[in-house]
């Protein structure tokens, strides 16, 4: 086999058949090979920070054809951590964009709120609420996002937010559930363009999700063990 590829390494032919089987393996079966990893080893495809993804830049002129196509591509997942001694729960919520284009989704990692107060954005809603009741989101009402505040997401791409909570004495004693949501009702408006752009998109491509909002199963938050004596 060795011999092969040395052989015919100067044949363009090997290599375009090569691509043209991952395109194959991608469109036919994109699932395998994120599961493949996923039971090779839970971290390996777990995803990376949202806050890492990259800013979108020039939306007036750079958007993904598939990604504006696109319907409710987006899937939300919770796992909570252990209550620790000090009182502190940690939920990782995992984003997940489903489709084969790159999609916009509005993210400020200072700026998720812990109760749903109906603003446009990623959020979670806990029962019973956290020792501090929840906050709310710091921005609401807006028509249109910095691009800065815009993160792309590739095709079947996953990225993940960690929520550090302060439990109430309720939550410690029977535990709760939670429920992460990400609501997005408008397309937003492109904010001001940069010299030389073309302007080719007449919104920034935020309208992706048919209902508004969508939202991840509820899951369980055990209460806290108490340490043998």
């Amino acid at each position: 086999m060795t011999r092969y590829f040395r052989r015919n390494n100067d044949n363009p032919n090997t290599f375009i058949g090569l691509i043209l089987l991952i395109v194959l393996g991608v469109f036919v079966g994109p699932n395998l090979l994120p599961e493949f990893l996923s039971d090779l080893s839970p971290y390996i495809y777990a995803g990376v920070p949202c806050s890492r993804l990259p800013s979108a830049l020039g939306l007036t002129a750079h958007q993904s054809i598939i990604g504006r196509q696109v319907e409710d591509p987006i899937t939300l997942d919770l796992e909570p951590s252990p209550i620790s001694q000090d009182n502190i729960l940690v939920i990782r919520l995992t984003i997940t964009n489903t489709s084969l284009g790159t999609i916009p989704i509005v993210y400020n990692p200072d700026d998720v709120p812990t109760l749903d107060d109906n603003s446009n954005g990623f959020g979670i809603v806990l029962n019973p609420a956290p020792a501090n009741g929840g906050v709310g989101r710091l921005q609401t009402g807006l028509t249109g996002y910095p691009e800065s505040e815009i993160r792309l997401l590739g095709p079947r791409q996953k990225c993940v937010h960690s929520f550090q909570i302060q439990a109430s004495g309720g939550m410690i004693s029977n535990g709760g559930t939670a429920q992460a949501y990400y609501r997005m009702t408008i397309a937003g408006e492109n904010q001001t363009q940069r010299p030389g752009t073309r302007n080719i998109f007449p919104d920034q491509g935020l309208n992706i999700l048919l209902t508004g909002v969508v939202r991840s199963p509820v899951i369980t938050i055990p209460p806290r063990s108490t340490a043998p004596q």
